[in-house]
């Protein structure tokens, strides 16, 4: 379609002959056949002329054109090319609004997948420890490991007090297990109201979390839809 083509269709759609166009228009009927005839291009004045004689919008005027294949015949008339100039800065802007959102998601996508591949948020190892029993005041923490070495077996008195601390040691031996998600190290001691306790790491599970393997599904989906974003994008505006 070309410039001449499109004024005449909304001239015949309006029912409008070329003398009654041209007298709304302020323009001679001759000067109207030329532009019809592409013979000759609208200064912007007679353009506007011919607009508020048609009673359309630039936007309407262009609809049906090809901006890309006719933008070189367009822009010949300041008002469209001012126009054109605004769809491109429009859609520059889309376009990179349209990528910013891509790159979100790629960038979210790959956060949640380390994330629950890493167990970021939410570990999945469970730490047991274990204490004997209570340490009273004045005793060392590992009483009921190295209570033997705290006694002079070289005497009679002293092979003894291994017998009778052997004894007294079992009885007051009674173990205490705490589960726990956060690594508390080898060993830690708390006060208990006889005295404190010493826990020992005693093993380490891994305790498998469903949220994880969500994150990880979701930053996949999310990860490709915004590889998809890009893809389309390129596809479209080429």
């Amino acid at each position: 379609m070309t410039l001449g083509q499109q004024l005449k269709q909304f001239r015949t759609d309006r029912g409008f002959s070329q003398p009654e166009l041209a007298e709304l228009a302020g323009i001679e009927q001759s000067y109207l056949s030329k532009l019809e005839n592409d013979k000759s291009v609208p200064s912007n004045d007679t353009f506007r002329a011919l607009l508020s004689a048609l009673t359309i919008t630039v936007e309407q005027f262009i609809h049906s054109f090809d901006l890309v294949r006719d933008r070189k015949q367009l822009i010949q008339i300041p008002d469209i090319e001012l126009k054109l100039s605004q769809k491109e800065r429009r859609a520059l802007k889309d376009v990179r609004r349209y990528l910013y959102m891509a790159s979100t998601l790629i960038i979210l996508g790959v956060t949640l997948f380390y994330t629950g591949f890493g167990k970021q948020l939410f570990n999945e190892s469970r730490y047991q420890y274990i204490s004997p029993g209570i340490i009273l005041a004045g005793e060392p923490n590992d009483i009921f490991h190295s209570w033997h070495s705290l006694i002079n077996t070289n005497t009679s008195q002293g092979r003894a007090a291994i017998n009778a601390t052997r004894v007294e040691i079992a009885k007051r031996k009674y173990e205490v297990i705490k589960l726990s998600q956060e690594n508390r190290g080898q060993l830690f001691v708390e006060n208990s109201d006889m005295g404190k306790r010493q826990f020992r790491l005693d093993k380490v599970e891994q305790i498998p979390r469903a949220i994880n393997a969500w994150l990880q599904i979701f930053g996949v989906l999310l990860f490709c839809g915004g590889i998809m974003g890009f893809v389309l994008e390129k596809r479209l505006n080429n």
